[in-house]
Parts: structure tokens; sequence; C-alpha cells
């Protein structure tokens, strides 16, 4: 972040005072650059995804592991990612915020999901790639609608401000909502495997952005099943082969994991 970025926020925040959104306490303007709308204590209410977690998902363990071992989420699945990391598990106060986020129109709440990600650079395999397209989960557009936002391609914004220095990250929401689904968090388990079926298509008109890039990252905010993730990634890796060489990885990237 710029010092000019920095100024303009410290300056709003003396103004407008932020609040929490865990708590609705007021935050001062250090503690609004350092992490936006949540004070220290609800922040250490959230629960980080452990070190030991599954190396194709991204489910952690309901036990800590010596090995890496394929979960019982996705051990009997073909997934169309590579594999996949999320920031925090969706519990609590973490789970609380992004409902008040998606469901309550708080926009201004994408520079928190957004920095919470940041913890996802831990995996060193993220870092094996310098030059990755950010691809956001699309919304249909009647639900984009209702909502006003799509809360994935907001905290893709976000996620790209605050990357490391030596990574190279481009949005590129290529993909789009071909089919109006029931929302997945409405469904168990089997529902949810079948629900997406033929949801997404590639947008044409953006297709060329997808050539000669080294990596893809798929954001979505909520990963459960990583289903929403694999059928993205199946429809974006039958476009590599049409239009380019074959991706080195596709990678599913969320703040919450269920």
């Amino acid at each position: 972040m710029s010092w000019l970025e920095q100024w303009r926020q410290a300056a709003t925040g003396w103004i407008y005072p932020p609040q929490c959104a865990g708590c609705d306490v007021p935050l001062s303007s250090q503690r609004q650059i350092e992490v936006p709308f949540l004070c220290h204590d609800c922040e250490e209410k959230l629960v980080p995804i452990p070190q030991g977690y599954c190396p194709v998902c991204g489910q952690s363990y309901d036990a800590p592991v010596g090995m890496s071992l394929r979960c019982g989420n996705c051990g009997d699945r073909e997934l169309a990612f590579d594999f996949a990391v999320s920031a925090y598990r969706s519990s609590g106060e973490a789970r609380a915020m992004m409902h008040a986020y998606k469901y309550g129109k708080q926009l201004h709440l994408s520079r928190l999901m957004g920095k919470l990600m940041q913890s996802i650079w831990g995996d060193t395999r993220l870092h094996e790639i310098d030059s990755w397209l950010v691809v956001p989960v699309p919304l249909h557009p009647k639900r984009q609608r209702g909502r006003g936002f799509n809360q994935s391609q907001e905290i893709a914004r976000e996620f790209i401000r605050h990357a490391p220095p030596e990574i190279d990250l481009k949005l590129a929401p290529v993909l789009k909502r071909s089919r109006h689904t029931v929302r997945q968090a409405q469904l168990d388990r089997r529902e949810r495997l079948k629900n997406l079926k033929g949801a997404f298509q590639l947008r044409k008109k953006l297709s060329k952005e997808l050539v000669n890039e080294h990596g893809i990252l798929i954001i979505d905010d909520v990963m459960t099943t990583g289903t929403t993730v694999s059928e993205c990634a199946e429809i974006l890796r039958s476009a590599g082969d049409a239009v380019s060489s074959e991706w080195s990885r596709i990678v599913g990237l969320s703040v919450l994991r269920g």
C-alpha cells in the first residue's frame, strides 16, 4: 500500500471512524490500515486453516497428520484443478462476517476479505510460478443484480492489491454463469456435486487473455466440496486445449473453507 493511500485511509478514518465488522467497536486509523474493519479481539477469534491440510482440495484434517494424504472429501473424485488453498475456517465470527458481506450489501468488507486471503501465500507451491491470471467465480446476472455485486470478483480485486511484489497477478473475469442454480449452501454434499454441471461458460470475447499465461488462480469466497472451483477449472482447461499450450497450474483459492 502506498503512503498516499495510507494517508487517505487514515484521514477518512479520522472523519468517519470505521467499525469492526464482528462487534461494531470503533477502530483506530492505524488498525484500519493494518486490517480494515476488524478489531484485534475479533481477529483472534478467526480459525486459520492449519499447516496440515489436504494437498489437493485444501480441506483441513480433523486431527493432525504427519504426511500429505488426500482427504475423504476428494479422495474418490476427479477434480479439474491442481490444488486448492483457503485462509480460514468458515465458522463463528468468520462465517457471520461473510454472511453480512454477501447478503447485507456490505461491499466495503471486500477490503477485509482480500486482506484475510493473504495468508494463503504461506503455501510455497504458489511461489513456484510468478505470473498468474486471477479468475473470479462468476455469479448469474439475476443473482448479481439482487446482491449488487459479485463478491468473488471484488475479493479478487483486493487480493491482487495486496499481493507480494514479486508475484504478477492479472484480473481476468473470463467466465460467465450460463445457468441459474440453487445456492450451493442450501444443498447437501451429494446435491452440490451435481448442481453446477454445465453452469459455466467461457466469455468468447475474452478468450485471447488466456494465451501464454503461466497459471490460473480461481477465486471463490467460500469453498466446501470444491465443486464450484472444479467446474470452473474444467471450462478453463477445455479452452486452454483450444487456444494455448497446456497450463502448468490451475489453483483454487478462497477466503473461507466450509
